[in-house]
């Protein structure tokens, strides 16, 4: 099994006097080119007067953008407890047991236009970059889309719980990974259903913090239907309820299905 959970735009700053990024501390040492460049160059982005345009930053966070001039020198943490937000929350990782903190280290995949795709507890500071920032090389999310195949060793033959945003979907599984996408969707009265993004965030982080946490993780599309469908009946942070979950039929060989949940 393999979850794939894209990063958050606001992020929790670790601790001072934790240790400074260290690369070689990071999976994927494949990236580590890049992620070179991406960081000097983000830094001296961050020191322009157009630094808070170019990446798309409000006043209230200029002073995160600031101290990404000295990127390298901050303070990292796990990356699972820098990234925050919806899904972070809904998934609830920090009551992660021993073991299935384990099963976290090797399963979970987090997307990143600053570092291509870390695992879970690989140590990072707090930034903010996104994929379609124009850097002085380009946009992350055209840099990267160089260097995704060194991934697909890992979900051969894998079932791949995909969780990301549309931004941070620019690795495609190999065609031998059974990949299933999340969404949700609001019942209205009169029986149509309406796409609820700000839910499918949510619903992602339920299923991934539920299948780390099953004592027999799912291994194909129908198994995680089935786990989903223990949280029927659960109340959803919008007033409603989970009513039901639809997974579509098997495509072509390589082809996601989709997971959606769906609340009323």
């Amino acid at each position: 099994m393999i979850i794939l959970l894209p990063p958050s735009a606001g992020k929790t700053a670790p601790p001072a006097g934790n240790a400074p990024l260290d690369l070689n501390q990071l999976a994927f040492p494949e990236f580590t080119r890049l992620r070179e460049e991406l960081i000097d160059e983000l830094a001296a982005v961050s020191a322009t007067p157009e630094g808070m345009q170019i990446l798309k930053a409000g006043p209230k966070i200029a002073d995160e953008v600031l101290e990404q001039i000295e990127l390298a020198d901050l303070p990292t943490g796990p990356a699972y407890q820098v990234f925050n937000g919806v899904l972070y929350a809904a998934a609830n990782f920090a009551n992660l047991q021993p073991a299935q903190l384990e099963r976290a280290g090797e399963s979970v995949l987090i997307a990143s236009a600053l570092f291509g795709m870390l695992r879970f507890s690989d140590p990072i500071p707090r930034y903010r970059l996104g994929m379609s920032n124009p850097l002085p090389g380009g946009t992350p999310k055209a840099r990267w889309a160089k260097l995704w195949s060194a991934l697909d060793p890992v979900a051969e033959n894998q079932l791949v719980i995909d969780a990301r945003s549309a931004d941070y979907a620019g690795w495609k599984p190999p065609a031998s990974a059974e990949v299933v996408k999340i969404n949700a969707v609001r019942l209205r009265g009169d029986g149509s259903q309406q796409t609820v993004s700000h839910s499918a965030k949510y619903f992602r982080g339920l299923i991934a913090g539920l299948a780390l946490r099953e004592p027999i993780p799912p291994e194909d599309p129908e198994a995680l239907a089935e786990l989903a469908g223990k949280l029927t009946g659960r109340h959803t942070p919008g007033g409603g309820s989970i009513v039901g979950v639809e997974l579509d039929p098997p495509q072509r060989r390589g082809a996601p299905r989709e997971l959606v949940m769906v609340e009323a």
